[in-house]
């Protein structure tokens, strides 16, 4: 049994997400995913999830990114676990990359249902999943993929034993988390917020014990963690107002260019043209950045004045 498999050391906390790194030929930079990878262990996040939303699992192709996960799986070396990201255009390709990810030895797998399919072909897939990846799944519940019900989580839960862990992000997320909670109870070890980690101290009080958003300020996010298992809720509070400003703005170009600014990554290349940044949103980004303190930051990954 792994160590993730245990109470013990049940996986919880800020699990940060990998955007895929980009060369100017349209490939996967795996130097910039191996150094996200690192930046995630190394910055006190919790855990890892790729590809999901955040790294555009949509524009990856089979090959690439199995390949991809033997070199994150590789740079992070049990520091922390890594959750593959299976979500695809079919339930047989979801199935072909959670056996994929059983093969490299990944700690766990997370999928959405396809789109323009329904709740049938969601709990269908979740079943198939428990067939091809002996360890534990993650239900990630979202709108736009299917979405399930409370009552249809608990249902699986109860009949798929490798469903341990729930990211709920139906929204009004925090809502939502404390209904699952209520029809699960403890028959999951931890339910995971979304939405960048908005909603992060309404989500812990409804019954979450973890965040999945995207990893640019994951050791900010682990110290709200640290402060609230430690019972000061005021201070941990306190932390979340300052950093919300940031994460309200939070794109694909606004997360890229803040891993540039810490070190992370070097490439802003994008397969799909997208909203960018200009001269005073980098301005505006460099204010809101003054409220955090020097405590909250990884010392490895300051923020640089410029890119």
């Amino acid at each position: 049994m792994s160590a993730t498999d245990t109470e013990q050391e049940r996986m919880k906390g800020v699990f940060g997400l990998l955007p895929t790194p980009y060369k100017t030929d349209l490939e996967i930079d795996t130097q910039d995913l191996r150094s996200l990878a690192d930046f995630c262990c190394r910055s006190g996040q919790h855990g890892i999830v790729w590809p999901v939303m955040v790294g555009e699992f949509y524009f990856l192709g089979e090959g690439e990114r199995i390949a991809a996960l033997d070199e994150v799986l590789d740079v992070v070396a049990g520091r922390v676990p890594v959750v593959f990201g299976c979500s695809g255009v079919s339930v047989p390709q979801v199935v072909e990359f959670a056996r994929a990810a059983g093969r490299a030895g990944a700690d766990s797998v997370i999928a959405m249902a396809p789109t323009q399919t329904n709740q049938d072909v969601a709990i269908d897939m979740y079943h198939r999943l428990g067939d091809a990846f002996d360890g534990p799944i993650m239900l990630q519940n979202a709108g736009g993929y299917a979405p399930l019900t409370g009552e249809q989580i608990a249902t699986l839960v109860e009949t798929v034993p490798h469903i341990d862990y729930i990211k709920e992000e139906r929204q009004p997320g925090p809502r939502h988390i404390a209904e699952v909670r209520d029809l699960v109870g403890d028959k999951v070890k931890t339910i995971f917020g979304g939405a960048g980690g908005r909603f992060l101290p309404d989500e812990m009080r409804r019954g979450a014990d973890g965040c999945m958003p995207a990893c640019e300020f994951g050791d900010i996010l682990a110290r709200f963690y640290d402060l609230w298992w430690d019972g000061d809720e005021n201070a941990a509070r306190a932390l979340h107002r300052r950093l919300l400003p940031l994460i309200n703005l939070e794109n694909h170009a606004f997360f890229r260019y803040i891993l540039q600014l810490r070190g992370a990554m070097s490439s802003m290349t994008v397969r799909a043209p997208g909203p960018t940044l200009d001269a005073a949103d980098c301005e505006e980004i460099s204010i809101l950045l003054q409220a955090l303190d020097a405590e909250d930051v990884c010392a490895d990954y300051p923020f640089s004045d410029q890119v």
